[in-house]
């Protein structure tokens, strides 16, 4: 999905909302977007990784989005990130970035996974190259 692709899809899926709001339980909406997070969030990363992006960098600034809040501008980053190494994020992951009840649960998990494969990352990036 292209960003105005996206666009049209967030207007319209928001006018939806309007009309008919969706109504989930919290439990089921946070085991949703763990489930939407981590579908994606390892091979994202890895093909971020692999294209030599800065990782430091984005996740420096993927946790200062989150950390201040601005969810929208996290989602919106990430599919950025994605259209710029042609990933695929899930229909999901579209699908529940337009409602403002489940945006901050899909990007709390979404840092979390990352945060998680940064680590681990981190490890490989600090081992030794013997040329």
């Amino acid at each position: 999905m292209t960003i105005y692709e996206y666009v049209e899809y967030h207007l319209r899926g928001k006018k939806e909302l309007e009309e008919q709001p969706l109504v989930v339980s919290e439990n089921e909406a946070v085991e949703a977007a763990h489930l939407v997070s981590g579908s994606f969030t390892y091979p994202f990363y890895e093909t971020m990784w692999l294209n030599d992006y800065p990782m430091g960098t984005l996740t420096a600034h993927l946790e200062a989005l989150y950390d201040r809040g601005d969810r929208h501008g996290f989602i919106y980053f990430i599919i950025l990130l994605a259209d710029s190494v042609d990933f695929k994020l899930p229909i999901k992951f579209y699908e529940m970035s337009i409602s403002d009840t489940l945006i901050p649960l899909l990007s709390a998990a979404i840092v979390e996974d990352w945060l998680e494969y940064d680590n681990e990352y981190e490890e490989i990036d600090d081992t030794p190259v013997w040329e």
